[in-house]
């Protein structure tokens, strides 16, 4: 069994031709994180530990970047970026040549935080979260 390399991971955001995808180059770490949040099910019977079923999902996409311009992805996503509307997104393996049978997630989710490091001695840095606006289309490592 191979291991999965997350070098061959990317995020590619939808241009402004729907269907039409573009990657976000220059970057450097990308993390999709599930959490649930908890529903109390224990009565004073369950003593002295209580339960807890899942409850919603939530799914948020942290991605890091070194902008590498000029970069029709990045433009567009930093465009994005300053609205607040949903935005599609993929995440795709194959690297920057991932096409869309290589499609391991897909959804609309809004771009929250957007942040810009501009330190001394050091490369430009983008780092932003992502929160979803719908359930996943696609959510699917393999």
């Amino acid at each position: 069994m191979a291991k999965l390399l997350g070098n061959n991971y990317r995020l590619w955001v939808e241009t402004a031709v729907a269907g039409t995808y573009a990657e976000l180059k220059g970057q450097t770490t990308l993390k999709i994180s599930r959490q649930a949040n908890t529903i109390d099910t224990s009565t004073k019977d369950d003593f002295p530990y209580g339960t807890q079923a899942p409850g919603l999902k939530s799914l948020t996409i942290d991605v890091e970047l070194f902008p590498n311009l000029p970069d029709t992805g990045y433009t567009r996503y930093e465009t994005l970026a300053q609205g607040s509307a949903p935005v599609n997104m993929q995440v795709r393996k194959g690297g920057s040549s991932g096409d869309n049978d290589d499609v391991v997630f897909q959804a609309s989710l809004y771009i929250g935080n957007f942040d810009t490091d501009m330190s001394k001695n050091d490369v430009l840095k983008v780092t932003s979260q992502l929160t979803l606006a719908a359930a996943p289309t696609v959510d699917t490592l393999a």
